[in-house]
């Protein structure tokens, strides 16, 4: 009896190292949006590198916790050199990578990119659970649907809005701008106009369209050029006395996920 208890020990045991092998300890990401997601969710040191891009300021909110990470780009050597046991990268790119991470023997998590505040929580509650990390997924998840809850515009629609970056850069239907616009109380002017997701829009178009808010990325100009002088233009400048004006960073706007209500708070600031 007691060799079939002994015996029965050992085979759940057996059956329990798989289970325990599954949650990654070396964690690469290759995605900036990714890599944002993984700042909040790994566990200490579980995260090991994070695409160089998530180093960037201008781009990272999180550019301080990333850059005590080894910062990755898209080759195959400075992802093996951290002999990671999990690389999350992005479903639709990197084909030729993917091959020789799974040649390799490299596990992979091939998420989508995430558009809508939706579609973040979805990859949010995937990694969380790809990473053991499901009850941090879910607080995370519950404090971004709380932020939402906040911050919705519920009265009557405060007119139109549009979105302005370099090179005439626009996002209209479809994009995470878009919805965050809607959410805010807004009608999207650059969807009004037919323009898709990512586009362009001209300055006639933007001054015809006599907006209610402009959404600027107020760092554009830091470092003037002729791509980014369009935000900054005096006919816009000229509309401040009829639309109110929201400065928001790049860094805050470029991926759907925890940082997406920093730009609906800086709306609701500007509609003051």
């Amino acid at each position: 009896m007691a060799f079939l208890r002994s015996f029965a020990g050992f085979v759940l045991l057996f059956l329990a190292v798989p289970a325990m092998a599954q949650t990654p300890q070396r964690v690469v990401t290759l995605n900036l949006c990714l890599d944002q997601m993984a700042l909040r969710l790994a566990a200490p040191g579980q995260l090991v590198g994070v695409s160089y891009l998530s180093q960037d300021p201008h781009l990272s909110v999180l550019a301080d916790r990333a850059a005590a990470l080894a910062p990755v780009r898209d080759s195959v050597e400075s992802i093996l050199v951290l002999r990671p046991d999990l690389v999350i990268l992005g479903a639709d790119s990197h084909a030729p990578l993917k091959r020789l991470l799974r040649g390799a023997g490299v596990r992979l998590l091939e998420l989508p990119w995430a558009t809508s505040i939706e579609e973040a929580v979805t990859v949010i509650d995937q990694m969380a659970v790809a990473l053991g990390r499901e009850e941090t997924g879910r607080r995370l998840i519950a404090d971004m649907r709380e932020k939402q809850r906040r911050l919705t515009w519920a009265g009557a629609s405060l007119g139109t809005a549009i979105y302005l970056e370099a090179n005439r850069g626009t996002s209209g239907k479809g994009s995470l701008m878009d919805e965050l616009l809607r959410l805010s109380g807004y009608r999207n002017l650059a969807a009004e106009l037919g323009i898709g997701s990512f586009g362009r829009v001209s300055l006639e178009a933007v001054l015809a369209g006599q907006p209610n808010l402009l959404v600027l990325d107020g760092t554009a100009n830091e470092s003037p050029a002729r791509a980014t002088e369009f935000v900054g233009h005096h006919a816009l400048l000229a509309l401040a006395g009829t639309a109110k004006l929201a400065s928001v960073p790049t860094r805050y706007s470029i991926c759907a996920g925890p940082d997406t209500f920093e730009v609906m708070r800086l709306l609701a600031e500007a509609r003051r």
